[in-house]
């Protein structure tokens, strides 16, 4: 069979956020994968609490990194708040990151920061499968419960999945399968799963808001873009494959040699606070401090995902995958 592909067209919109419009010596610059809604509460937060002023440019997680690397060692931007950490592991390899010791990340298990202060996890979250299930009761389609279900050649045409070119979310998703099945059998996978595939987006949440509006039936995403739009009111459901899925700790950090590099310190300490992470806890499903709850009620199966192999492999896994579906 012919592979068929629809790919959206044009770049990914590079979104300009700020909570004040001004600038000047107390105004950090800064890059994000973060979703426009919780940036604009984060930037106001940060602004209220500290005096601080944000600038934010967002950008798919890929697209980020792309331009950081280009940039690098003038990058344009003070720090990074909401990153894979995956690219935090890259980056403080090749000698990106400022350290800083925050007082108020005291409290954070040392699985969740650098012990040298050169980047700070914050959040983490994990792939899941947005189902409509208006859609899918009128296709005649069974609810798809695993991985392994999404190869049915029921659902032709009826996935939405993101371009792990430019999806960190997508990226979660290729890797996971890899530490799962092993490469060659991911692969496989992958290959298999193209024959269902409708659509790849460029940004890891449009599969939720895609199958949210009833464009596609499936759409594999991450867990906060489907609770999202489930406490928006669509007929959507989350589904975590029974094979486990993969997670990822969303990171900050201050850049080498940051023009505004006291300012973003400030930044990094309001994130720790429990300010910060209570506010953080609204928006996603697990934060990094103890206590502090997120927006789940559930323990989610997680596999046993290994962030510094991906990091490790992640320019070949790239490259591969460009050399198989671009």
């Amino acid at each position: 069979m012919e592979k068929m592909k629809k790919w959206i067209v044009g770049l990914a919109s590079v979104l300009v956020l700020s909570a004040c419009g001004s600038s000047g010596d107390n105004t950090v610059t800064m890059y994000t994968h973060n979703d426009e809604e919780e940036m604009q509460s984060f930037a106001s937060a940060v602004e209220e609490e500290t005096g601080v002023n944000i600038d934010v440019l967002r950008m798919s997680s890929e697209e980020a990194w792309s331009r950081i690397d280009s940039e690098y060692p003038d990058v344009n931007a003070d720090m990074m708040w909401g990153m894979l950490h995956s690219f935090a592991l890259v980056a403080e390899e090749e000698d990106m990151l400022e350290p800083y010791e925050s007082d108020t990340w005291d409290d954070v298990p040392d699985e969740f920061k650098d012990p040298d202060g050169q980047w700070y996890g914050w959040s983490y979250w994990f792939n899941a499968v947005a189902i409509n299930e208006d859609l899918l009761d009128e296709l005649g389609l069974d609810r798809p419960e695993s991985w392994e279900d999404l190869l049915d050649p029921q659902y032709e045409g009826e996935i939405v999945l993101p371009d792990p070119g430019t999806s960190g979310t997508a990226f979660l998703f290729v890797s996971t399968l890899m530490q799962e099945m092993g490469e060659d059998e991911a692969w496989d996978y992958l290959d298999e799963l193209d024959n269902n595939v409708g659509q790849y987006s460029q940004s890891g949440s449009a599969p939720a808001q895609m199958t949210s509006q009833g464009e596609y039936a499936i759409g594999i995403t991450w867990d906060q873009a489907i609770f999202d739009r489930m406490e928006e009111g669509y007929p959507i459901d989350i589904m975590i494959p029974e094979e486990g899925v993969g997670f990822d700790l969303d990171v900050a950090w201050i850049f080498q040699d940051a023009d505004n590099q006291e300012a973003a310190e400030e930044v990094i300490d309001f994130i720790g606070t429990d300010e910060g992470m209570e506010l953080a806890a609204e928006y996603r499903s697990m934060v990094t401090k103890p206590d502090v709850e997120g927006t789940i009620d559930f323990e989610p199966n997680l596999i046993d995902y290994d962030a510094v192999w991906a990091a490790e492999n992640r320019e070949r896994i790239m490259n591969e995958w460009q050399e198989k579906f671009d």
